[in-house]
């Protein structure tokens, strides 16, 4: 299930992600991605908390989707914050910052603990 939280506003896009993953929720992802944009904001701040995420219950194809959208995207993006309570998520976290993180540009990804959630969010509006 996806949901916008709240304290999303101008260019931090804060969403939640539980129980399972589905393409209609990457749907949902890249509308709010793309208002953000055409609100006027050239790179976008993403929070995004993981809760419970069921892989059972998850679509590959929403994997996929999701990642597609994410490289097309890059350059519109800034800081990403992932909120989780996985040791496997902290490692993914890492490695796709190594990877695909520009901290020059201002790319930079991060993992944060559900208790440090007060510093993603200091993060991503930083």
């Amino acid at each position: 299930m996806f949901q916008i939280l709240e304290g999303t506003s101008g260019d931090v896009l804060a969403v939640e992600i539980s129980g399972g993953y589905t393409k209609d929720d990457v749907e949902q992802f890249k509308k709010a991605f793309e208002d953000a944009l055409k609100a006027g904001y050239d790179r976008i701040n993403v929070l995004c908390k993981i809760d419970k995420l069921k892989v059972s219950q998850s679509e590959f194809a929403a994997f996929v989707a999701d990642a597609r959208y994410g490289f097309a995207n890059m350059a519109k993006i800034r800081h990403i914050a992932v909120v989780a309570d996985s040791g496997v998520m902290k490692l993914l976290v890492k490695l796709d910052n190594a990877v695909f993180g520009d901290p020059e540009k201002g790319l930079v990804e991060k993992y944060f603990d559900v208790a440090d959630l007060d510093d993603a969010w200091a993060f991503v509006r930083g």
